[in-house]
Order: C-alpha cells, then sequence, then structure tokens
C-alpha cells in the first residue's frame, strides 16, 4: 500500500497544482494587472524551484526530478492563490 501512496502522489499533486493555476487565472484582466500576475507567477516559479531543491536535499523523494518539477508548479500555483487574494482586496480599497 505504501509503494501505491508513492507511486501515486506526485500525480496527485501535480495534478492539484495545474487546477488550482488554471482556476485562479481570470479571462478578462488589464495589461497592467496582467504584467503584475506574470511577474508574481515567475517569482513563484523561482521560489518554488528552490523550495524543490531544498526538499530534495532533505531525501524526501528518491527521484530528484520530482522535487525540480513539483516545487515550481507548486510556487507558481501559491502565487495564482497569493496574486487573487491581494487583487480582490485591492479592488475594495
Amino acid at each position: 500500500m505504501r509503494e501505491f501512496v508513492l507511486a501515486a502522489l506526485p500525480w496527485v499533486l501535480a495534478g492539484l497544482a495545474v487546477a488550482i493555476i488554471c482556476a485562479g487565472m481570470s479571462k478578462k484582466k488589464e495589461e497592467k494587472d496582467e504584467k503584475k500576475t506574470q511577474q508574481h507567477i515567475a517569482l513563484g516559479l523561482s521560489l518554488g524551484l528552490l523550495w524543490g531543491v531544498a526538499l530534495n536535499g532533505c531525501g524526501l523523494w528518491e527521484n530528484h526530478a520530482l522535487g525540480y518539477a513539483l516545487g515550481p508548479l507548486w510556487g507558481m500555483a501559491l502565487a495564482t492563490i497569493l496574486d487573487n487574494n491581494h487583487t480582490k482586496s485591492g479592488d475594495e480599497k
């Protein structure tokens, strides 16, 4: 059972991250907001890559490619979530 969970975990994590990124993208944005969003996603990607490398160093996964792939993906997902929360709170002011 443990092997099954370890084999399915990367697929589940990748699927959740892609779903969050796709759900967080809105179709109607101004050009200024679009550049800001792209900057947030790029920052999330780079910080996620560093986080993935750090988790690889801890020996979390047997295959280091998982850290290099899932780190940036989850960094972009978290940047999308934080960008949407920041944009929504900025509209209220």
